[in-house]
């Protein structure tokens, strides 16, 4: 498949998210997206701006390599996370973790052909779009779970009606809530993500897209263009980011501009690091 077009934006001062492909742009054999989940430790201990970014970081690295080799998507993923526990423990050697950190994490999409089928990997809560031609229906539309984040929504709204605008504040108070939901990582009551542990292996999403004609990864801050600000729909995100995936990010960051209260459009944070890559036939 072809790269139409990829683009990868932080909200802040570190972007969190990345992508990475395999192969020339006119034949890509890989792609993948990461959306590394923020951290509410008190600190940073590993580097690389924060703990989130160094995960995506040293996981991009092992994909480069491994995404190359012709491996089941399952396998794969089991080195990847060899990988990242070994990353983990040289980085941490001889540091004092508290006794309750929280260790970095993030969301990944990969997808990858085999012969001339793709299959694809997600972990986490980032979304996959694919359909066999333009203009056709979508034949496979995977979207974030925002159930949580719909009720920090509500809640911070709350907090900011009362005059409470500062997002470090809302993080605070709403921080044993974050921390509580980041102990079913990769449990059966919770939800996948990938980090430097073998529970990453618990249970993956594992997706048959067959030959499709064009396929969007895209992390969740990128997806608010269709569940926050309903600038689009699936299908519409599609074709306007195969027309201008940089038009469709600086859309939703004009609207994010315009409403730095979030209030016209009611979210927990007023913007998001964003990420997208498309690709084509």
């Amino acid at each position: 498949m072809r790269l139409i077009g990829a683009v990868s934006e932080g909200s802040g001062a570190v972007n969190e998210d990345h992508f990475g492909w395999l192969g020339p742009p006119a034949a890509v054999s890989a792609a993948w997206i990461f959306d590394g989940v923020t951290g509410i430790n008190g600190a940073n201990y590993l580097g690389a701006g924060t703990d989130a970014h160094w995960l995506v970081t040293r996981a991009d690295a092992h994909l480069m390599d491994i995404a190359a080799r012709d491996l089941p998507l399952d396998a794969l993923l089991a080195e990847l996370v060899a990988g990242l526990v070994a990353d983990f423990a040289a980085a941490t050697a001889g540091l004092d973790i508290p006794t309750d950190y929280d260790p970095p994490a993030a969301c990944l999409i990969l997808a990858k052909r085999y012969g001339t089928q793709w299959q694809a990997l997600r972990l986490g809560d980032s979304c996959l779009l694919s359909r066999d031609a333009a203009g056709a229906p979508l034949i496979h539309s995977t979207s974030p779970n925002n159930a949580f984040d719909h009720w920090l929504t509500r809640e911070a709204r709350k907090r900011r009606d009362a005059g409470i605008l500062d997002i470090g504040a809302l993080l605070g108070e709403f921080a044993p809530q974050l921390k509580e939901g980041r102990t079913r990582r990769n449990r059966p009551d919770g939800y996948s993500i990938l980090e430097a542990s073998r529970d990453a292996l618990a249970m993956p999403e594992i997706i048959d897209l067959g030959t499709p004609a064009e396929i969007l990864l895209c992390t969740d801050g990128f997806y608010r263009a269709v569940d926050h600000y309903g600038l689009h729909d699936d299908a519409g995100l599609m074709d306007a980011s195969a027309y201008g995936i940089d038009a469709v990010l600086a859309g939703l960051r004009a609207i994010e501009a315009g409403d730095p209260d979030c209030t016209r459009f009611p979210r927990f944070k007023p913007a998001d690091d964003a990420t997208a890559v498309m690709l084509a036939r």
